[in-house]
């Protein structure tokens, strides 16, 4: 599979953001595509290439985190730690991070998807750092 660039679509401090996500997907071979989301619903950034329009991107995982968030509150849990759902097509994994903010990916239905939650995970203090630093 392709690597694709990632693009800046929020404000993100040098791209830390981009970067950080282009080497997630490095890494994690299996996975189509890779965006935050700020706690606000802001798309802060995304691997999605350029014929995909960002606002329905962004509308589209507002809606799902918020799904997710609203299923964990009526679990007793005050966020969703990570989502994992099944479709035709493949995978979406999401993984909270501690301000709020969401990472989501893609896999293919074959994909590993249980090592592409591992490599987020692991690759969410990064994130979480790069995020903390736009905020002040």
């Amino acid at each position: 599979m392709a690597e694709k660039d990632t693009a800046n679509t929020g404000a993100t401090s040098e791209g830390e953001l981009d970067r950080l996500l282009g080497d997630l997907r490095a890494l994690s071979g299996d996975m189509e595509s890779c965006a935050v989301l700020s706690r606000e619903g802001e798309l802060l950034s995304s691997s999605h290439g350029p014929g995909v329009e960002r606002d329905r991107v962004k509308a589209m995982l507002g809606a799902l985190v918020g799904l997710a968030g609203r299923a964990a509150r009526e679990d007793g849990r005050e966020r969703a730690a990570q989502i994992r759902v099944r479709t035709e097509a493949g995978h979406l994994l999401m993984v909270g991070l501690d301000d709020g903010s969401t990472l989501v990916a893609t896999t293919a239905l074959e994909a590993r998807s249980g090592l592409v939650l591992y490599d987020m995970r692991n690759a969410r203090k990064g994130i979480e750092k790069a995020i903390e630093g736009e905020r002040q």
